[in-house]
């Protein structure tokens, strides 16, 4: 038994479906694409937020003590 043929028309319908689908598929952000940690990377303040906060901070100066008494001095002054 012979197949019957696809009409111009079968074919047109079937090429818009396929079309349709495709668009669908993209417009869903492809859930099965790879994930790229490299573009979610963050590598920290940029060239902006250093201009604004940059005066803040002195660079300078080595880190202070802590302004309270050390944990073990504030635990000997309780018991």
């Amino acid at each position: 038994m012979e197949r019957p043929r696809k009409t111009e028309r079968e074919r047109s319908m079937w090429r818009d479906f396929t079309k349709a689908l495709q668009e669908v598929w993209r417009e869903s952000g492809e859930p099965c694409s790879s994930y790229r940690p490299d573009l979610h990377y963050m590598r920290g303040p940029g060239p902006k937020w250093h201009a604004k906060y940059d005066t803040l901070v002195n660079h300078d100066s080595p880190p202070t003590a802590p302004a309270g008494p050390i944990l073990s001095e504030a635990a000997g002054q309780r018991a």
